[in-house]
């Protein structure tokens, strides 16, 4: 066995120390209590002056704060986005289109295509089993689609719209040839 050198055991018996104290100061320190909340009691009136009459006079000798919100070319966030207005004259304009117009194009089943020399002619449902042929340039749809190509299987629809930040975005949509089974 070595030795412990005679050097170590001062050195030692501080570290010992050391953490002894620093574990037992650690330990009984405790946080004091929070202080306790103590109201004052409102001042009471001094003068003789009825409490009615004393905001009117202080309305009148204050002056009026300064607004600092400018409101000019920003939207009132308290409005609505979509005005009621605008809904009743949809429904008005509505009667006036034309019956293609007045569907969501998921509200029209595509059911069939004549090729004619003129081109191809495709054949649409509505919901009430009313049948319409529209032709490559028509106008379908609530939101101004174009129809854009007829093939076999399917018709495209393009609508185009103006979004957010006032770019217009084209949006392609296809109707599926409905078969005898429905799909």
């Amino acid at each position: 066995m070595k030795r412990i050198s005679i050097r170590m055991v001062p050195v030692a018996t501080f570290l010992a120390g050391a953490i002894l104290l620093g574990g037992a100061a650690g330990c009984s320190r405790q946080e004091p209590p929070p202080q306790p909340v103590v109201r004052k009691p409102a001042p009471k009136p001094t003068d003789n002056v009825p409490v009615a009459q004393k905001p009117a006079e202080s309305k009148a000798a204050k002056p009026e704060a300064e607004s600092l919100y400018n409101s000019a070319g920003r939207r009132d966030p308290f409005l609505p986005f979509i005005k009621a207005e605008l809904k009743q004259r949809a429904k008005e304009d509505l009667a006036s289109l034309p019956p293609l117009q007045r569907y969501e194009l998921g509200e029209l089943k595509f059911v069939g295509v004549i090729w004619t020399r003129k081109g191809a002619r495709a054949l649409l449902e509505d919901a009430e089993g009313k049948g319409y042929s529209v032709t490559v340039g028509t106008r379908i749809g609530r939101s101004g689609g174009v129809v854009a190509r007829i093939t076999d299987r399917e018709i495209a629809v393009r609508e185009e719209r103006v979004g957010s930040r006032g770019e217009k975005i084209q949006r392609e949509n296809v109707l599926q040839l409905t078969t005898a089974g429905g799909k």
